[in-house]
């Protein structure tokens, strides 16, 4: 039950922070927007808002029940919790039939979406869904980079960064590759891993361009490129918008600077992309 704790104390740091729930990426994976959706359109309940603290409780729950005297803690182990489980879950279908096959459905539909998820991902090497994954975040990092803002101006760029990243997850089919690659270097820790600096960062920008256009051009389909270069175009231009240059105490300035359009214009070549 040391990996429940863990889960629990992740998830009640991310509602406290307001930054989403990996509980919930735990439990459901990519398909918890199907999930939360197929239940409020069917049922007509908004269960988004409950989901996370219901699992942490849920765990917590499950950690009082193991403890219990009653059961033998060596035969708790992964194939007694599901006999616990089912049974809990027969119980509840007997009780509400109609609410549990709408349940099921969701969870169903929820299991589908992971599953084209896992089959997309599988259609590349690690390597190769790595190099796509972080373009995006690297991207944002050139500019940065490009064209240094001080503390207050860096903040705004990371937050434009991750907000970028979370509304294309948001927008696209959870099971698409750009929903997936958004959702991947989406940590402050991650970017700072692309060791982006001043010096390299128009190199590293356009190889990774170039690597990532190769690898989508064997492996993808022509919407899936199309969307892909997209997605890393307008995420790098939101970043670039997130802070004037060249005002006085945020007025006046240029949404995006002379060096910061230059960097953008060598992702869109790298690229090919053509809006």
């Amino acid at each position: 039950m040391e990996q429940d704790k863990e889960l629990r104390a992740d998830a009640w740091r991310a509602i406290e922070a307001g930054h989403g729930y990996p509980i919930l990426n735990f439990l459901f994976g990519v398909g918890y927007p199907k999930v939360t959706a197929w239940v409020r359109d069917t049922v007509g309940a908004d269960v988004e808002p409950f989901l996370a603290p219901a699992a942490v409780l849920m765990m917590r729950a499950l950690e009082g029940v193991a403890t219990q005297e009653k059961f033998d803690q060596e035969k708790f182990d992964a194939a007694g919790l599901g006999a616990y489980l089912q049974n809990e879950q027969n119980a509840f279908t007997r009780a509400q039939p109609q609410l549990a096959s709408q349940l099921n459905a969701a969870l169903d539909l929820g299991q589908n979406t992971v599953e084209r998820a896992e089959r997309l991902m599988l259609r590349f090497t690690t390597e190769e869904w790595d190099a796509l994954a972080k373009l995006p975040s690297l991207a944002a990092a050139a500019l940065m980079m490009t064209d240094l803002s001080g503390p207050v101006g860096l903040n705004k760029e990371y937050a434009a960064l991750f907000q970028a990243l979370e509304d294309t997850a948001v927008a696209n089919e959870p099971d698409s590759l750009v929903s997936l690659a958004a959702r991947t270097y989406n940590e402050p820790a991650q970017i700072d891993a692309l060791q982006v600096t001043p010096a390299n960062a128009q190199t590293m920008l356009r190889d990774a361009s170039l690597q990532a256009l190769a690898i989508l051009s064997a492996k993808a389909t022509h919407q899936e490129i199309h969307a892909y270069k997209k997605m890393v175009v307008d995420v790098a231009r939101r970043v670039a918008q997130a802070e004037n240059d060249g005002g006085i105490f945020g007025l006046g300035g240029k949404p995006v600077s002379g060096d910061e359009q230059r960097t953008l214009d060598l992702l869109v070549a790298a690229l090919a992309y053509d809006a």
